[in-house]
Order: structure tokens, then C-alpha cells, then sequence
């Protein structure tokens, strides 16, 4: 999940990031009014008052939740207002917490913070989650704000990952966003302490090659069967979700596993989501058993 906003140099420019100027006259009004904020002073990389994008990698992650539509739907969602007791992963990755008391916790792609809050609550030290998203950060700071968590907007791309310094990683369904995922991993294995726990759901596989990640139907819009095609060319899946389009990337089993295990990480845990029993009375719940949607990993740092 990126961001556009407001950023002012520090006059050194990192050959691995980007600035894109535009002036006033150049900027659409709407994202003027949606993203952007005005620089009131001068830019250290342009040399000139106007608006710019706040610096990014080239191949950071897309970023439909700032675009207003996308996440007013998105707010309305169960798991939105709900929290993680409303996520139909959550019966199964909150067991797969290491214990958190006294641990330093990174949470790559922390959207509205639920993940930082139940570490906080339960006796981690530091908390450090990351997104892309202003909004999703907003929402962050004002439902789960405790005085040892920290918000920061960053491209998990872009993260500098400082060596052997969180206890614990973790990730919620932000990793099928990520280009090159192996990058992400050695970052993670680089800034885990020895012993340290990279914990995380991903979209599953199955998923994202689903064709358009939708159902076939039949004439009365009852679910067919779930149409799987290039499974085996990873890269940009282009589907519809919330009523926009969304950019995604399909990662293959080996891909997400051996690249893991490539990195040195020992896997502790992989389990593919159901929904749980309370869950499965939900309407077109029975559905989510016909294939799996999120893929859990735990994975340890064992040196």
C-alpha cells in the first residue's frame, strides 16, 4: 500500500528512490484535494516551492487504499470495524504467536494497527508498524494508538531494515502486493535477532492465479468451480476487489517456501486458512472450503 504525499528533501537523494515533481498547474485537482500537500517551502531535491510525491523505490507496492472509493468500501468490511476478532484468519494465526512479553515487534504492511495493538497488550516493548497508506495510518493512530507503538509511513520496499533488531516480524495480507518477494525475506532475516520469528499471511496461491480471482457461475450466480491459469508465471494479476481495480502479485508455493528457506529461515509452521466453525454459518461461507484464500507461515531465524 503506497502513498502520495508531501515530502521535503534532506538533499541527499538515494539512487534507488525516485522524486517525481509537478508543479500546480500540472496537479489533477482531485488528487490535490485527495493526497497531496502543499510544500510552503522549498524543496531540498527540486530547488523550487510546488508538490511532490513522497519518495518511493521504483518497484514499491501499489496503492488503491489511499484512492477514496476503494477504502471507503474497505472501512465498511467486518475485519475494518471489527478488528481481528472479525478476520477470518485470526482463529488461526493468533495461536501462531511466539510469546510477545518484552519483545521488539516489527509488522510489515500494519494497515489499521490491530497486529501492533494485541502485541502492545500483550507485553511487547516496542512496536514499530509500517504502511504505505496515509489513511490506513490515520485509523491506525486513532483506534489503536499505545505509548509504545509507532506509525510510520513507509513502503516495505523501502524499509531500511537495521540489523538484528526486532524479536519478531510479521506481515497480514500485505506480502501479495510485494514484486520481489525474496528481497522482502532477506531484509526480514537481516533485521530478526537470532531467534528471532517472521510470521505472516499471504494471499495463497491458488488465489491469486484465480483467473480475474473470482468464480465461474452458473445461470443462477451460484459458484461453479474456481478457475486456476498461469499458475506457474508469477508476477501482475489485475483483478476487481471493492469495486476498483487492484494490482497484485502472484507468487507460486515454491516461490513463498524455498525462498524462505533460501534466506536460512527453518519453517516452523504452514497452514492454509479455513473459516471457523462460527464462521461457516456465515452466507457463502461453505464456499471458502471449496479452495483456500491465505496461506500461514511461520518461519524461524534458528542461529
Amino acid at each position: 500500500m503506497h502513498n502520495i504525499s508531501a515530502a521535503a528533501g534532506t538533499g541527499r537523494e538515494n539512487p534507488r528512490k525516485r522524486i517525481l515533481f509537478l508543479s500546480a498547474v500540472q496537479l489533477h485537482p482531485a488528487l490535490k484535494n485527495d493526497t497531496i500537500k502543499r510544500l510552503h517551502k522549498r524543496s531540498a531535491f527540486t530547488g523550487r516551492a510546488g508538490y511532490i510525491f513522497k519518495e518511493r523505490s521504483e518497484n514499491a507496492m501499489p496503492n488503491e487504499y489511499d484512492n477514496d472509493v476503494f477504502f471507503s468500501q474497505y472501512a465498511r468490511m467486518n475485519r475494518s470495524k471489527g478488528g481481528l476478532a472479525a478476520a477470518g484468519e485470526w482463529h488461526q494465526l493468533k495461536p501462531l504467536f511466539p510469546p510477545l512479553e518484552g519483545t521488539a515487534v516489527l509488522d510489515l504492511g500494519c494497515g489499521y494497527g490491530w497486529h501492533c495493538k494485541y502485541a502492545a497488550d500483550h507485553g511487547a516493548a516496542r512496536v514499530l508498524g509500517i504502511d504505505l497508506s496515509e489513511k490506513m495510518l490515520a485509523q491506525a493512530r486513532l483506534k489503536n494508538q499505545d505509548e509504545i507503538i509507532q506509525y510510520r509511513l513507509c513502503a516495505l520496499e523501502d524499509y531500511e531494515y537495521p540489523e538484528n533488531t526486532w524479536d519478531i516480524a510479521v506481515s497480514n495480507l500485505a506480502l501479495h502486493y510485494i514484486e520481489d518477494l525474496a528481497q522482502v525475506f532477506q531484509n526480514v532475516w537481516r533485521t530478526l535477532k537470532p531467534g528471532g520469528t517472521f510470521l505472516f499471511n499471504i494471499e495463497h496461491p491458488v488465489f491469486t492465479s484465480g483467473v480475474h480471482q473470482d468464480w465461474i457461475y452458473d445461470e443462477d450466480k451460484t459458484p461453479k468451480y474456481w478457475p486456476v491459469d498461469d499458475y506457474f508465471r508469477p508476477g501482475r494479476r489485475v483483478t476487481r476487489f471493492l469495486g476498483c481495480e487492484v494490482v497484485k502479485q502472484h507468487h507460486t508455493l515454491t516461490q513463498i517456501l524455498m525462498g524462505l528457506l533460501g534466506c536460512g529461515f527453518v519453517l516452523e509452521v504452514v497452514e492454509e486458512v479455513q473459516p471457523s466453525g462460527e464462521m461457516l454459518q456465515l452466507p457463502g461461507m461453505q464456499d471458502e472450503l471449496r479452495r483456500p484464500m491465505m496461506l500461514l507461515v511461520r518461519a524461524g531465524k534458528h542461529v
